[in-house]
């Protein structure tokens, strides 16, 4: 039953990034803010933003004109009774969006990358098992644009609504801010 749910968890939270939504107030929902090097304790694993740094290439891959590559190094232990289900959807770099009108009442815009595909040893395989009280370590690189200065690595937490794919509950999200550059 547990996989099940951590199945539907990693599904629904890549549907969530595609949506990139808002972060809004007033939700309910528990937004916890982070820095680089906080030891962030979420409902199935402990993680940590060791390291974040931005560069033209990472590996053999060389970022796109007007972009630049962020590389976040991150320690993760699971801390639940069982092996959990990980995948490259699960950690999403979010940042204000630059071309919003930042001098109205409305709350700022956040978009998003999901991490790039593995393509070197040192980056966290696409899909992966973390063990029972297994720590790992790894590194997720991200592609955005040139002009993002701050981000946050975002881990949402999403609970299958009993024995429904479809239905969900949210969690907790963990934003890990760091400066870019």
């Amino acid at each position: 039953m547990h996989h099940r749910k951590i199945s539907v968890l990693l599904a629904l939270t890549l549907l969530t990034g595609l949506l990139l939504a808002a972060c809004s107030s007033g939700s309910g929902v528990e937004k916890n803010q982070f820095e680089v090097g906080d030891k962030v304790a979420s409902y199935w694993f402990d993680f940590t933003v060791d390291q974040v740094d931005t560069m033209e290439s990472y590996g053999d891959y060389w970022a796109q004109d007007g972009w630049q590559l962020v590389m976040c190094r991150l320690t993760i232990k699971n801390t639940f009774d069982q092996d959990v289900s990980m995948g490259w959807a699960d950690f999403i770099l979010k940042w204000e969006d630059q071309q919003e009108d930042t001098a109205g009442s409305e709350p700022v815009e956040m978009v998003g990358a999901y991490a790039l595909p593995q393509y070197t040893k040192s980056q966290f395989p696409d899909e992966y098992t973390l063990k029972e009280d297994e720590e790992v370590q790894g590194v997720l690189v991200y592609e955005v644009p040139k002009q993002v200065s701050r981000a946050a690595v975002v881990f949402q937490e999403l609970y299958a609504s009993g024995d429904s794919e479809s239905e969900y509950t949210e969690g907790s999200s963990y934003y890990v801010w760091t400066e870019l550059g």
